[in-house]
């Protein structure tokens, strides 16, 4: 299997009648028969309206089975699919599109009235929908070998307003991140996984949904993740006999404050995974005490083909670690200006990755590609140690260390200590300029439900555990930080609760 579309005919010749993907709560739900004649239907349309091979196809229809005859469809007729967030701004909309500069923009009854003032050529994912039922058979494209390491899928990484960032990623590499993910946690076509994350972002497409399809398994397809959907998580992973699904930090925390929501009760769920922005270890032990599921930090980033490092399924491991180098190697080098040296084992450097899923290119970028690539190794920006059993260690991203009078402080062991005050739901820091000391350490607190909490008595709780320099000299509490789609914290919001600019 050389091409991302060989998923759909594989599953069709192995089992053509088993359910490929359950659209929760709505129409679509596609066998794996039906999707890759759908992706077939969709790789003909493409070719009768002119596409040519390399050119770009925007998906702008979310959380749908139609993206995925779309996606599938494109790898077929030779495209490379963009999948897009339609919720950004219309600026940031049409920033993107003018970096990409698409054959089409696939929108459905949600994105169509966002995109269509922006310009770009739009196809109706409703002809989609009725592909996986029309007449004819695959069109023999999903066997013909090849095209591996042809570019298969764009992602656009966040921050998209000014300079976007899309990382090309071949159909070999995104293949053989699928087979990573599905050795590493012993997943088969038994296997079920309930997405509730958005499928613009590698995280769901890549990890959830794509690693599904590709070992044969069962995807039930919900909306992305919001307030109505949180109380119902394991609901419906009963509901659909999920065997496991994916979440990051903030759908976490949410679910620890809300006491309303009641532990799986099939016992067919085997493991949760989060990802997407750091988790701390106070947080799996809460998740697992009152949830009884396993909950398994993963790293990854989108340059990287996604999840790098995988915790094991194995209830002894060291909580505060996202995991080992799976099908790639990490290393944390000391930057020194262009020279990145190689540290020792534990020591604390920025964290580079190297190996097969890593991206090819930022597209239309060669400067930017070679800033984060170099001789193989993919600079990742975070900050963090590898230790000598091979465990990968956050301690923040590189841009959001502070240096406090010369010394290095990093927010997330400060941000470990807060969380383990029995008042702290949420806490998040940043460093703020000083005229003294360069930078002074700040953090905005979130309080649980109902618990009193002084700033004076939180640095006391820090002091009691940290040198003095690493402590909050400010605190600020706030009643929610706000989050982008990707479940990450907003750092201007953070900065701009303090009155600053964000760096």
């Amino acid at each position: 299997m050389t091409r991302l579309d060989a998923i759909a005919a594989r599953g069709a010749r192995r089992a053509p009648d088993r359910p490929a993907i359950v659209a929760v709560g709505g129409p679509g739900s596609l066998s794996y028969a039906q999707l890759d004649r759908a992706a077939s239907a969709v790789a003909r349309a493409l070719r009768a309206r002119g596409a040519r091979p390399g050119e770009r196809l925007v998906l702008a229809n979310a959380n749908t089975p139609a993206l995925f005859a779309a996606l599938l469809g494109a790898a077929r007729a030779g495209l490379v699919a963009v999948p897009l967030d339609a919720g950004l701004a219309a600026a940031e909309l049409r920033c993107v599109l003018d970096h990409a500069r698409p054959h089409a923009v696939v929108v459905d009854a949600r994105s169509a009235a966002v995109f269509a003032p922006l310009g770009a050529p739009l196809w109706d994912a409703g002809a989609i929908d009725g592909a996986a039922d029309a007449g004819g058979g695959p069109d023999g494209d999903g066997d013909r070998d090849g095209g591996g390491d042809a570019p298969a899928l764009i992602l656009y990484t966040s921050g998209t307003t000014s300079t976007p960032r899309g990382a090309v990623h071949s159909h070999a590499g995104i293949l053989r991140k699928l087979d990573d993910i599905r050795a590493w946690f012993g997943l088969s076509e038994a296997d079920r996984e309930l997405c509730m994350l958005p499928t613009h972002f590698g995280h769901g497409l890549v990890c959830a949904c794509l690693t599904t399809l590709g070992f044969g398994g069962t995807l039930a397809l919900c909306r992305p993740f919001d307030a109505e959907l949180l109380p119902r998580a394991f609901a419906l992973a009963d509901e659909h006999r999920a065997t496991t699904f994916s979440t990051v930090p903030t759908i976490v925390r949410l679910m620890l404050r809300n006491p309303a929501i009641r532990p799986p009760a099939s016992g067919r769920l085997r493991f949760v995974t989060c990802a997407s922005a750091p988790l701390h270890p106070e947080e799996v032990a809460a998740f697992e005490a009152r949830f009884g599921v396993p909950l398994l930090n993963c790293y990854g980033l989108t340059e990287a083909g996604t999840w790098s490092a995988m915790s094991p399924l194995d209830p002894e491991r060291d909580r505060r670690s996202v995991g080992v180098a799976v099908g790639c190697a990490f290393r944390a080098v000391a930057v020194d200006g262009d020279r990145r040296t190689p540290l020792p084992a534990g020591e604390i450097g920025e964290l580079e990755v190297c190996g097969p899923s890593v991206m090819l290119e930022y597209h239309g970028d060669p400067e930017a590609t070679a800033r984060v690539l170099r001789d193989g190794w993919l600079a990742t920006g975070d900050l963090g140690r590898v230790d000598e059993r091979g465990r990968v260690y956050l301690a923040g991203r590189s841009k959001d260390l502070i240096i406090r009078a010369g010394a290095n402080v990093y927010p997330a062991e400060i941000e470990g200590v807060l969380l383990r005050h029995a008042a702290v739901a949420e806490a998040y820091v940043v460093g703020l300029d000083h005229a003294v000391l360069g930078e002074q350490v700040a953090a905005c607190v979130v309080r649980r439900p109902g618990a009193a909490v002084s700033d004076g008595e939180l640095i006391d709780h820090c002091r009691a555990v940290l040198a003095a320099y690493k402590c909050p000299a400010l605190i600020r509490f706030v009643d929610a930080v706000p989050k982008t789609s990707r479940g990450k914290v907003s750092r201007a919001a953070l900065y701009a609760v303090f009155g600053a600019t964000a760096r």
